[in-house]
């Protein structure tokens, strides 16, 4: 099995090396479908004995490979079609499929595009417009423009909807793909046709692409009268953890008694971001434990340092089924060690850490270890289970009554030993 998943992972990273620029000197015949054909019938010839050497010496695991380039020579001599082949495509696709095979859909092929994105979010930056997005009913829409950018200086609100990206309908696009289109150099131009509430016609806007820093923190003294702070945290990236220490500081500088830490629908992000987070909430002992793929665990313990510039506080975290990855390995340590209190609903229960493989423009993916609670808990088969359950009808959700922050405000309420009845929300933007 081992060999196998040997196998499975050099054959991976010879198609996506083969097309994403990590290349061999025997592969650099010609250009086009010619090229890669004359590449992958050479890989039988140039690469089987070092492939095979990394295997034990066993050529007959590298049939596939000369299958694959068997079926890809074919493809080009004999299919009839209506366009000329794409190379790059079909190989993409073929990386994609052996990997679907696996059964794991954290195991996956990033494309030049793909991964480009995945590597501006762990920065917090990218270049764009500024603009959050999202989908209903088939229609992609401007959820808000971020602050400053180029989306709001030029005019862009709130419930706008996205006709065309420069002359090209987008109209159930992948909204992946159409914030890959908007997405773009800084200083170049991108073209915006929007559909806007009571305005009869379709207006046009054309914005120039910046840097854009993205928000991951958002804070606030939810209520004032009591002193509870209320921190949002939307995923675990490079800047994270200084947006957070910011967010301590700034309501520290107001008085704080209490904080809600807002892990609703954040995906994830970097392990080693979560362990950073995690510690400026529990006092000591592990974050973590990662079990690899033979069983041997590492834990990851506190990081001290992190307790040197705030006080900890009465603390309640609030999750939901979009609380996944990195931010089930912080609420999970803070309930293991009890330095706070979760409320909200089961979450998403993602227990697998993924390695990311950089092949030159292009990367894999791939699990290689799943993460336990430091009680031993395995997120993956249990999720992570609120101390108390507080799940919002479609009535709530329809009238936007947070009924799991209100519950959040009344527990830290009896905690500090408030009997001053809230008269406040008092939001601010960070």
């Amino acid at each position: 099995m081992m060999r196998k998943s040997r196998y499975l992972l050099i054959v991976a990273l010879i198609i996506s090396s083969f097309l994403c620029g990590f290349t061999y000197k025997d592969l650099g015949r010609g250009g086009g479908m010619q090229g890669a054909v004359a590449a992958l019938e050479s890989l039988p010839a140039t690469l089987i004995s070092t492939i095979s050497t990394n295997l034990g010496g066993n050529k007959a695991d590298l049939e596939p490979v000369q299958t694959f380039a068997s079926v890809f020579t074919y493809l080009d001599q004999k299919y009839y079609g209506d366009s000329k082949l794409d190379s790059t495509q079909l190989t993409y696709s073929a990386i994609r499929g052996m990997l679907a095979s696996l059964g794991d859909r954290y195991t996956r092929f990033l494309d030049p595009d793909e991964y480009k994105q995945m590597q501006q979010d762990n920065r917090g930056n990218f270049t764009g417009i500024g603009a959050e997005l999202d989908v209903k009913d088939g229609r992609i829409f401007i959820v808000e423009p971020i602050p400053n950018s180029p989306a709001e200086r030029a005019g862009l609100k709130h419930g706008d909807i996205i006709l065309k990206v420069d002359d090209q309908l987008i109209q159930g696009m992948d909204i992946t793909k159409v914030v890959n289109m908007i997405r773009g150099d800084k200083g170049t131009q991108v073209r915006l046709t929007i559909k806007r509430e009571e305005v009869p016609e379709p207006i046009e806007f054309t914005i120039t692409r910046d840097v854009i820093p993205l928000t991951i923190v958002k804070w606030r003294m939810e209520d004032k009268l009591n002193k509870i702070g209320y921190i949002e945290l939307r995923q675990f990236n490079e800047n994270s953890d200084q947006q957070i220490d910011k967010a301590l500081t700034e309501l520290e500088s107001q008085g704080m008694q209490g904080l809600i830490l807002d892990l609703r629908r954040n995906p994830g992000g970097l392990l080693e971001v979560a362990v950073d987070i995690a510690s400026r909430f529990v006092p000591k002992g592990n974050v973590v434990i990662i079990q690899n793929k033979g069983g041997r665990q590492v834990a990851l313990p506190v990081d001290p340092s992190k307790h040197n510039n705030h006080h900890m506080y009465p603390l309640v975290v609030l999750i939901n089924e979009g609380t996944a990855s990195a931010s089930e390995i912080v609420a999970g340590a803070i309930q293991d060690h009890k330095a706070g209190v979760l409320v909200g609903t089961d979450s998403f229960g993602k227990g697998l850490v993924q390695t990311i493989v950089n092949v030159d423009s292009c990367a894999v993916a791939i699990t290689t270890a799943k993460y336990l609670t430091p009680a031993g808990r395995d997120v993956g088969k249990n999720k992570v289970h609120p101390d108390v359950v507080v799940e919002p009808t479609d009535e709530d959700r329809k009238n936007e009554n947070d009924v799991q922050l209100k519950r959040a405000v009344q527990i830290l309420q009896e905690k500090i030993g408030s009997t001053q009845a809230t008269t406040e929300g008092g939001k601010q933007k960070s």
